[in-house]
């Protein structure tokens, strides 16, 4: 039963990052990039099961590490201007590179794999320098998926912003903390409240792609913005 979380986890986020993808804006492609991470790293964690530490840190590195930095820079390619975004994945994709190494470099303890039962896997990799990597990535990612939630609201206050925008966002966050709160649903001794937590946030999260997606899907009836645009000066909400 443990395997059945995690595998509908993936094949849900792998459709769900097809359809965003086809939203042809930069911060779709970094969404849709997060979502196939949370993909892969659902599999990858199938692979864990079987007592396979390889699996199980392709798995911590893309769900773990990467993935809610991913789903933050995608809301920062959402507002700001391209040079700010691209200097965000330049930042990104190194500390990510070196994170990655950390977790490829720690030690496993291999009683703790044998054990993963459906959790996230708290204590299966010893502790190192991924540690401190992981905690600034996803702390930088809320904050960056959060922030711009709130940003859109003060646009929208200041009357230079839609409501949709500002649900889009605020969906967007929400789900990002229902995500984050998984692990903490994987302690309470029903270890696939971790999966069905993750579900619900990619769910909510998903809401919010598709309502900042208004208007720029193909066969959306509107002007499609040119493939992988991202603004340069101007915020959507502007």
């Amino acid at each position: 039963m443990a395997i059945a979380y995690p595998i509908a986890v993936g094949a849900i986020s792998l459709v769900f990052a097809a359809i965003v993808a086809r939203g042809r804006r930069a911060h779709h492609l970094v969404w849709a990039i997060a979502l196939i991470m949370s993909s892969l790293a659902s599999l990858a964690y199938v692979g864990a099961l079987r007592d396979s530490a390889a699996a199980f840190r392709i798995y911590y590195v893309l769900g773990g590490l990467l993935m809610p930095a991913w789903l933050g820079l995608g809301s920062i390619y959402f507002v700001a201007p391209r040079p700010i975004a691209d200097a965000a994945l330049a930042a990104l994709v190194n500390v990510g590179a070196i994170g990655a190494g950390a977790v490829f470099a720690a030690g496993i303890d291999h009683e703790a794999l044998v054990r993963l039962d459906g959790g996230p896997g708290t204590g299966v990799l010893e502790p190192g320098a991924w540690l401190p990597i992981t905690i600034l990535l996803n702390t930088a990612g809320v904050a960056a998926v959060v922030g711009v939630a709130i940003f859109s609201g003060v646009r929208l206050a200041q009357r230079r912003g839609t409501g949709r925008l500002v649900l889009a966002n605020a969906l967007i966050a929400i789900g990002d903390l229902i995500v984050g709160a998984a692990g903490a649903m994987a302690r309470t001794g029903l270890p696939q409240l971790f999966w069905m937590t993750m579900l619900t946030g990619w769910i909510v999260i998903f809401s919010g792609f598709l309502l900042s997606s208004t208007g720029s899907l193909p066969g959306s009836g509107r002007n499609s913005p040119r493939p992988w645009a991202a603004p340069t000066g101007k915020t959507p909400a502007a």
